[in-house]
């Protein structure tokens, strides 16, 4: 009996929920229907009358913080002779300390300074006792200035050198391939000198 009395309301529940359907899709008329057509017109007017490329001022078009005011160009390369011409003249004078810079060698960056040794794994084709400039200079500095580049110091503002002292064999690497449940087993060793 329950059963016969569900079947008997789902055909009227579904016959409100076409009815009320079918009356918001027809288009009463009226002031109302003619208000809602017109709205995209409207909209399309305003838009119109916007400038072409125009974004309005938003938190999500302009950043909260400030605008940076870059400098001119030509303000710029009379600040950086000004800085070089200082450092110059510091070390000409001799009032510089001890100096140190970060260069790019064999994959890495080294902080180096006068006397410094550095080991490397990669293999250079110089004999021992050659002189090697190193051009990849990141920074150089001393107890009264820092020269940084983005990213790199000019070569003609910076020279660093470096002299090979030994070239030694390295110990053997050993790349081992092997496939488990397979029966599959590779030992290839390599020697290098460094």
């Amino acid at each position: 009996m329950a059963a016969a009395v569900a079947a008997w309301a789902l055909p009227v529940t579904f016959g409100r929920v076409v009815s009320a359907c079918s009356r918001s899709i027809r288009r009463p008329p009226g002031p109302g229907a003619a208000s809602l057509w017109s709205a995209p017109r409207r909209f399309r007017s305003q838009i119109a009358s916007s400038p072409q490329g125009y974004v309005p001022k938003t938190s999500l078009s302009s950043p909260p913080w400030p605008e940076t005011v870059l400098p001119e160009p030509a303000e710029e390369t009379r600040h950086h002779a000004e800085v070089v011409g200082k450092v110059n003249e510091l070390i000409a004078t001799g009032q510089y300390g001890r100096l140190f810079a970060v260069v790019h060698f064999a994959s890495h960056q080294w902080k180096v300074t006068s006397e410094d040794l550095i080991l490397i794994e990669n293999e250079l084709d110089v004999a021992c006792g050659e002189r090697i400039r190193l051009e990849k200079v990141l920074l150089v500095g001393a107890d009264n200035f820092t020269l940084l580049g983005k990213p790199l110091l000019g070569k003609d503002l910076v020279r660093v050198e470096a002299t090979v002292i030994e070239k030694t064999e390295s110990w053997p690497k050993i790349n081992m391939k092997f496939k488990k449940r397979k029966n599959y087993r590779k030992k290839k060793r390599e020697e290098s000198a460094s």
